[in-house]
């Protein structure tokens, strides 16, 4: 049985191409409007917020395995990544950010990157 009150991390895969960083995240069940992406001091952060289900009038619930909440993850990507270079994708459940190997301008801080 899973402990209701543990956080359990984004699940995610990074793969290297010649020009770019490949980073698939798991985010199932999440609205595109409640994940945010965003350099600060040279790390690409991921959250997403899930607002606890309105309870139904009839009925009781017997489990509640989902978590609600908000999922948070920081990667480093290094001072040279700016938040325009990184293409994000939402599909599926899977958030995908194509993040360039070397980009021309110190990152901006603290703008969100559009997720498409």
């Amino acid at each position: 049985m899973m402990n209701a009150r543990r956080h359990y991390p984004m699940k995610s895969d990074v793969r290297e191409k010649d020009d770019m960083y490949i980073l698939d995240i798991d985010l199932p069940g999440f609205q595109k409007e409640a994940i945010k992406a965003y350099i600060s001091d040279g790390y690409l952060t991921v959250s997403a917020t899930r607002d606890k289900e309105k309870e139904q009038k009839r009925g009781k619930t017997i489990r509640r395995e989902r978590y609600s909440g908000v999922y948070q993850r920081s990667f480093y990507v290094g001072g040279n990544v700016r938040q325009e270079d990184i293409r994000a994708v939402y599909k599926h459940g899977v958030l995908k950010l194509e993040i360039p190997k070397h980009p021309t301008q110190k990152a901006i801080a603290e703008n969100s990157i559009e997720i498409s």
